[in-house]
């Protein structure tokens, strides 16, 4: 295409390459973005404060990223912003978000996220659950702090051996406002990066990094077993005492940045979900009570738990807290009938297909029993992607799903629960990303 061709096409006036309809309605979230799919196709321009956003969505879009967000799109700007704001002082790491590099990297780190540094440590993960949620009868618990804890603890003990304790609080700070500045869309905040509250967190998460680090270079660790952490500095050995202080602390936190925002939130929701769903409630409890009647829990037995698994998985399309992926054409293409030119900015609303009802019926109900023969509604082309997609899915999915069926399976087979009040309503709140916030309690009515 010419520089004639190009103004022309960007002014609207050429008719073979019209530009995308221009959506004037503000809002958010993917149910905003399904009902916008329904009215205006898979794809449409939106006037966003760091200016004109390019929407793709549906399951059309998500199947077309999937197969081409490694040629045609770049997020690594979105990643520079990032890093810069949790003090990683070394650019190439956000160059490694896209095209082979990108691969490379992750060819390299899935084997240290997978699953299997989870599934032989199973009783651990029961034992922490049991350890940080000791409630007691009429105890009221908000739940978000408490599925943090417990999350933390988990991805502490078990794949860096080294506990949280009282930095949990700064960790949690410093990664969302990380997030919120990068990713938060304008949404305001009430710490920012330059604020002595994001200072104070940032250095204490820093301290932390060290100490497992330290932890892990003291000959007297070499006797255990080797975990996450052992792997990804095999990697990194050569280079590790040539790199920034803050970056090595970085390699000690990884997997909290990773996975501790994600899970906790999940976790929230599946608890409300299923205290909201008194007969889904009553077929979890009864599944969960059967399992830890034949002893622990193995991954073989939670393969076969139709009803926990259907549970964790619709929590995920419900109230998914991965909601979209930026990015930023590469190489120019045509979708849908409309040509973006490289250094268009693309929102993909990933997980608004979750909320069409021709893939997902009834797509407000949380039916635990999509998932299953014989109607698989989450194999759909297109239409299930709670994890991202593509190139960027998340690649510690797979230890993720583990914990959403463990942790709530463990608490429900040793609680009886209640929202508290009863008739509590979530409010879905973003800032960073989809939460319950503070505001979701229940209440201990007894322990089983």
């Amino acid at each position: 295409m010419s520089n004639l061709e190009t103004d022309l096409w960007r002014k609207g006036i050429c008719e073979d390459t019209p530009l995308p309809p221009l959506l004037t309605e503000e809002g958010s979230g993917p149910r905003f973005f399904a009902q916008q799919y329904r009215k205006l196709g898979p794809i449409f321009r939106m006037l966003r404060p760091e200016g004109t956003v390019t929407v793709m969505v549906g399951p059309e879009a998500n199947t077309f990223i999937a197969r081409h967000e490694y040629e045609l799109f770049t997020s690594h700007e979105e990643w520079e912003e990032f890093f810069a704001t949790m003090n990683k002082a070394e650019t190439r790491i956000s160059q490694e978000r896209d095209g082979i590099a990108n691969r490379q990297r992750r060819a390299r780190e899935s084997r240290n996220y997978s699953r299997t540094h989870m599934l032989d440590q199973l009783p651990r993960m029961i034992a922490i659950t049991h350890e940080f949620t000791q409630w007691h009868p009429e105890q009221r618990v908000v739940v978000l702090p408490a599925m943090q804890r417990v999350v933390s603890e988990q991805l502490g003990q078990l794949l860096v051996n080294y506990s949280v304790g009282d930095y949990l609080p700064d960790l949690v700070t410093y990664l969302n406002t990380a997030i919120n500045s990068s990713f938060g869309g304008g949404h305001s905040a009430d710490v920012t990066p330059l604020s002595p509250e994001f200072q104070r967190a940032q250095e204490r998460a820093y301290e932390l990094g060290r100490a497992i680090l330290a932890a892990h270079s003291d000959q007297a660790s070499s006797d255990r077993k080797p975990d996450l952490l052992d792997e990804q500095l095999v990697d990194v050995a050569k280079g590790l005492h040539h790199m920034p202080e803050q970056v090595q602390a970085l390699i000690g936190l990884g997997p909290f940045l990773a996975g501790l925002d994600t899970v906790a939130n999940s976790t929230s929701f599946m608890l409300y979900a299923l205290l909201k769903e008194p007969d889904i409630l009553q077929r979890v409890v009864a599944e969960v009570d059967a399992a830890f009647a034949q002893g622990s829990l193995t991954w073989e037995l939670l393969k076969t738990m139709q009803a926990l698994h259907g549970a964790a998985i619709e929590t995920l399309r419900l109230y998914p807290v991965a909601e979209g992926h930026k990015a930023r054409v590469a190489q120019p293409f045509t979708f849908a009938g409309y040509r973006l030119e490289p250094g268009d900015n693309v929102y993909v609303a990933m997980t608004a297909p979750h909320f069409l009802p021709e893939l997902f019926p009834s797509p407000e109900a949380f039916d635990i029993d999509r998932y299953h023969e014989p109607r698989n509604e989450q194999r759909q082309r297109g239409a299930y992607a709670p994890f991202g997609l593509g190139d960027h899915t998340c690649l510690g999915s797979g230890i993720a799903e583990i914990q959403l069926m463990v942790i709530p399976a463990v608490i429900l087979h040793t609680y009886q629960l209640a929202l508290d009040p009863p008739d509590y309503q979530l409010t879905i709140k973003r800032d960073p990303t989809p939460s319950p916030g503070q505001q979701l309690k229940l209440r201990v009515v007894a322990r089983r």
